[in-house]
């Protein structure tokens, strides 16, 4: 996390100090590697498929669950800031993946709402590292919630240590979908 935290203020500091221009091509060629990764850790995953075809009506339905709260309660920032529905759905449509909303909503729309979108989307993931253990023992489905996107990488261990196998399991297709509606969703926003 610390490493995370040091390479942004290390490139806000860059970007206020020195004029870097970074291409736009660069740019979606790491995104389009970042998610060349994560397919290819999914299907590394043993009998990954098999798994998933079991428990699809419950995956399924916890990640409509995921996406229309996540949605819901980010379209109320709106009341609580400048922003317009359309932002604060964009903004919130990142479901924890900060690394692909953020940027792609600086592409698509402005940088500031990127910007606003990659912190909003860091400070989901550290609240699910608080407040997973802590959800989970009244609602392990809702602490898989919780991690949006990112339940099937980065808070998966915190998901699985919490949580039994079986809601592991929802977690991580949950992840899948929400991380491939990302790119849909935000490209439908704007």
């Amino acid at each position: 996390m610390i490493l995370l935290l040091s390479a942004v203020v290390a490139g806000i500091i860059s970007g206020i100090y020195f004029n870097f221009n970074i291409p736009n091509n660069l740019t979606t060629i790491l995104l389009m590697f970042l998610v060349f990764s994560v397919g290819v850790d999914i299907g590394s995953e043993e009998k990954i498929l098999s798994k998933l075809k079991v428990n699809m009506k419950n995956i399924l339905f916890q990640s409509m669950l995921t996406i229309l709260g996540s949605l819901i309660f980010g379209s109320l920032a709106i009341f609580f800031t400048n922003l317009n529905l359309k932002e604060s759905l964009g903004a919130s449509a990142g479901f924890g993946w900060y690394s692909l909303s953020g940027v792609m909503i600086s592409n698509l729309y402005s940088p500031v709402l990127g910007a606003i979108s990659f912190t909003a989307n860091v400070i989901r993931e550290i609240l699910a590292i608080v407040l997973i253990p802590l959800v989970a023992k009244w609602s392990p489905l809702g602490a898989a919630s919780i991690g949006g996107a990112t339940s099937m990488d980065t808070m998966l261990g915190v998901i699985s240590k919490s949580t039994d196998k079986e809601t592991t399991l929802i977690a991580f297709g949950q992840g899948v979908i929400l991380s491939l509606s990302v790119p849909i969703l935000i490209t439908m926003i704007f």
